[in-house]
């Protein structure tokens, strides 16, 4: 896991549905990491898009993975 998807499951940590520009704001990093990070995430099932549309939020696997994987960057 890079330190760019440890920041978005951190802004999305605990049950926190956030769209892609506030997720963005709160791990202070650029457009295209975030994005990235969300369709990486997206991809392995550590995140789910939430509704309303645009909005994304953390699903089991992915609070599992920030616990164990996340005191790396921390």
């Amino acid at each position: 896991m890079t330190p760019a998807e440890v920041a978005v499951l951190a802004a999305l940590h605990p049950d926190n549905v956030l769209t892609a520009a506030q997720i963005q704001q709160a791990s202070t990093l650029t457009t295209w990491r975030t994005r990235n990070a969300l369709a990486q995430l997206e991809s392995r099932g550590l995140i789910i898009p939430s509704h309303p549309r645009g909005r994304w939020r953390i699903s089991p696997r992915g609070r599992a993975a920030l616990m164990t994987k996340g005191r790396r960057f921390a």
